[in-house]
This record gives C-alpha cells, sequence and structure tokens, in this order.
C-alpha cells in the first residue's frame, strides 16, 4: 500500500482543511522524508488522520471510535469549537486505488453523529 494523499479538517490542534498531496513536490522525488516540527505543530495529527480514515480508530486514544460514547464525552480528535471533522486517506495497491474516510458531525442537539 501506497498513500498517495491525506486531507483533514478541524482534526486537534490542525484547524480548517489541510491536504498532503504525496504526488506532487517534494514529496514526488524525495523516497524518504520525515515529519519534524516544533511541539504542537501537527506532527501526531497527520498520524491520527491516517488511523481514523483507514481504521476508526486512533490506537493512542485506544478508546476512541465512532461507536463509543469517547467522543461525546470527551470531544477527542475534533478541534475545539468547531462542529463536524474529516480524515480522509487516498491509497493505491495492487487491485487499484482507494480513497477512506471517517467523518463526524455535532448535531443541533449536541450530540456526535
Amino acid at each position: 500500500m501506497k498513500i498517495l494523499e491525506i486531507e483533514l479538517n478541524n482534526i486537534n490542534a490542525l484547524r480548517g482543511e489541510h491536504k498532503v498531496n504525496f504526488r506532487e513536490e517534494p514529496f514526488l522525488t524525495a523516497g524518504l522524508f520525515a515529519i519534524t516540527g516544533a511541539t504542537g505543530s501537527g506532527k501526531t495529527t497527520l498520524l491520527d488522520v491516517i488511523s481514523l480514515a483507514l481504521f476508526n480508530r486512533i490506537p493512542r486514544h485506544e478508546k476512541t471510535t465512532l461507536n463509543t460514547n469517547y467522543l461525546d464525552s470527551t470531544g477527542a480528535v475534533i478541534t475545539r469549537n468547531t462542529r463536524e471533522a474529516y480524515a480522509a486517506v487516498t491509497y493505491s495497491c495492487d487491485s487499484g486505488i482507494y480513497r477512506s474516510i471517517w467523518s463526524v458531525h455535532i448535531t443541533r442537539n449536541n450530540t456526535m453523529a
């Protein structure tokens, strides 16, 4: 499996929409790269986005799935003071190119759906 693109909206501290396209420079010809930055800059959030989109959970938050009350009780994952979030990964494998998406929003009754 090769990750081609990561997209996110309002995940952890990264407010708004963000996109990392590995089919464009500087990733296209790099071969190997590192995720670096200051504390709180979003390095782990990129890994969270991949986990959410592919597996509907974040390993470092053992209980974080859409099927539990964990998100409701803690507000984990969604950027503070926002009402929706999504994580998407586009990837390729031997059988083709696929896109996996996880999303959640806060309803008018302040529950998560």
